[in-house]
C-alpha cells in the first residue's frame, strides 16, 4: 500500500511550499500599501516547530524542505551569515548539478556595524546564490559621538558586495532595496541599475557620496514598476531637499521612454516637477507627506492616479481634486508601539486626524470607493475612540464609501468590538 509520503515529489513539493513560505516573501514588487501583509509579517510569520517537524518526516521531505528554508535568507547576526557562507560553499563542493545557494531568491540583510570579516562572508553567500531575485539591505550603523550621543553616520554598500550581486545574479535580480543607513555609491548604483534590467522595483533611502560624472545616454530602466526613495516610510523633513535623490530624479525626468512601466512613487516630497510632468501620467499609485507645496502639482500630474496614501501626522492637506482617484490611506509616521496620555493623544492625534478626514470629505473625488486608516504605531489608539469611529463610518457609509482598518474590516465592526471590551 502506497503511503502518502511515498507520492512523487512534485505533488508534494507546492504543499510543502504552502507550509514553509510566508505569503508575499518572494514577490518580485512591494506589497499593495491596502495589502493586509506587511514585511513585519512575512518575518513573524515563520513557524519554525513546522519546518522542523517535517524535516523529521522522511529523507525526501528533508531534502525539499531544506531547499524551501534556503529561499528565503533573512541575515542579522555575522555568526549566521558566517554559518550560510559555509554551508553554500560547501554545498556547491559537493552538489554540482544543484547546490544548495541555488535555491535562494530572497535575501535580507538586516546587520548592525558589520564588520570587513562578515561583509566578506555577505560577497561569498551572493557567489553562490545565482537565481537572486529580490535583495533587501537594511544594514545599519550606529557611532558615539563626543557627547555620548548614539548618531547614525552614512556608510557606503562595498564595491565587492556590488560586483559579487552583478557578476552572479544580473539576470535573475527583480527587486532592490536599500531602507537604512547603509547606501550604493553613485558609480555601484549606476553598475547595477544599467547591468540589471530586470529591475521592477527599486528603493533607495539615499545614495552615497557626490555624482561626479553624469551617464553619457539617458539612464533607462524598461521594466521599473515601482520607485520608493527616502527614508520609508515615514518620509520625515530629513527627506526633503535630498541631493543625490533629487539628482537622481532629475536625470530620470529625460524622457518618457526612460520609466515606460512606472506605476507607482512613494517618496519624500517635494517630487520633482520635471519628473512628475515627464512620467506623472503612468502613475497609478503615490504614497508621500501631505505638507508639501507640490502636492497639488503631484495629483495634477498624476490623471490616472487611482491610490493615494498620506504619511500622518503630516496633514496638512489642501482640498484635492481627481476624478479617477479611489482610494486614500492614512498611514502612520511610525509602526512601533507608542505610549502617550490620552490629552496628548486626543490633541496632537485624534483632533488632527478629525481636519485631515473633514478635508478629504470636502474634496471633489467623484470616484472614491475606500479611506483606509492604518491604526498601527502612533494611529494604534483610535480604537479607543469609538464614537468619533463610528461618526465617520456612517458619513462614509452614507457616501458608499468603505472606511475600514489596517486589517480590512469596516470600522464599525472595529468600534462595536472596542465598545464590548470596554463593558
Amino acid at each position: 500500500m502506497v503511503t502518502l509520503r511515498d507520492l512523487p515529489v512534485e505533488l508534494w513539493r507546492p504543499i510543502l511550499a504552502s507550509l514553509v513560505r510566508s505569503p508575499g516573501v518572494l514577490s518580485s514588487d512591494r506589497q499593495d500599501p491596502f495589502s493586509e501583509v506587511r514585511d513585519i509579517v512575512i518575518f513573524l510569520n515563520r513557524d519554525v516547530k513546522t519546518h522542523l517537524a517535517l524535516l523529521l518526516v522522511c529523507k525526501v521531505w528533508h531534502n525539499v524542505v531544506t531547499e524551501l528554508t534556503h529561499e528565503h535568507l533573512h541575515l542579522t547576526s555575522a555568526e549566521q551569515v558566517a554559518v550560510i557562507a559555509n554551508r553554500f560553499e560547501e554545498s556547491r563542493r559537493h552538489s554540482i548539478k544543484h547546490p544548495l545557494g541555488t535555491c535562494t531568491r530572497r535575501i535580507d540583510f538586516q546587520l548592525s556595524n558589520p564588520s570587513d570579516q562578515c561583509l566578506n562572508a555577505l560577497v561569498r553567500i551572493l557567489r553562490c546564490s545565482p537565481n537572486i531575485e529580490i535583495l533587501v539591505n537594511s544594514n545599519y550603523y550606529m557611532a558615539l559621538n563626543p557627547t555620548f550621543h548614539i548618531t547614525p553616520p552614512q556608510a557606503q554598500t562595498r564595491t565587492e558586495i556590488i560586483n559579487a550581486l552583478i557578476e552572479t545574479c544580473s539576470s535573475s535580480l527583480r527587486r532592490i532595496e536599500w531602507t537604512s543607513n547603509e547606501y550604493p555609491s553613485w558609480s555601484d548604483l549606476m553598475h547595477v541599475l544599467q547591468t540589471a534590467t530586470g529591475i521592477t522595483s527599486l528603493t533607495l533611502a539615499n545614495i552615497y557620496g557626490n555624482l561626479t560624472e553624469r551617464p553619457s545616454h539617458y539612464l533607462t530602466l524598461p521594466n521599473l514598476k515601482t520607485l520608493v526613495l527616502g527614508d520609508s516610510p515615514s518620509f520625515s523633513h530629513a527627506s526633503l531637499g535630498n541631493v543625490p535623490l533629487n539628482a537622481f530624479l532629475t536625470m530620470l525626468a529625460k524622457s518618457p521612454e526612460q520609466l515606460p512601466s512606472l506605476q507607482r512613487l512613494e517618496g519624500f516630497s517635494p517630487f520633482s516637477p520635471d519628473f512628475l510632468r515627464t512620467h506623472g501620467p503612468k502613475v497609478r499609485i503615490v504614497r508621500t507627506v501631505a505638507f508639501t507645496p507640490l502636492l497639488n502639482e503631484i495629483i495634477a500630474t498624476c490623471p490616472n492616479l487611482d491610490t493615494f496614501v498620506t504619511i500622518f501626522p503630516h496633514h496638512i492637506l489642501d482640498l484635492l481634486s481627481h476624478p479617477s482617484l479611489k482610494r486614500i490611506g492614512i498611514f502612520p509616521i511610525s509602526e512601533d508601539p507608542v505610549g502617550v496620555p490620552q490629552a496628548i493623544f486626543s490633541a496632537y492625534i485624534m483632533k488632527p486626524l478629525e481636519d485631515l478626514l473633514c478635508q478629504i470629505d470636502e474634496s471633489q473625488l467623484p470616484k472614491l470607493t475606500q479611506v483606509r486608516i492604518r491604526n498601527i504605531g502612533t494611529l494604534a489608539n483610535i480604537t479607543e475612540h469609538p464614537l468619533f469611529l463610528q461618526k465617520w463610518w456612517k458619513r462614509w457609509d452614507s457616501r458608499g464609501v468603505r472606511f475600514d482598518d489596517k486589517d480590512g474590516r469596516p470600522f464599525n465592526l472595529v468600534s462595536s468590538e472596542s465598545d464590548k471590551c470596554t463593558r
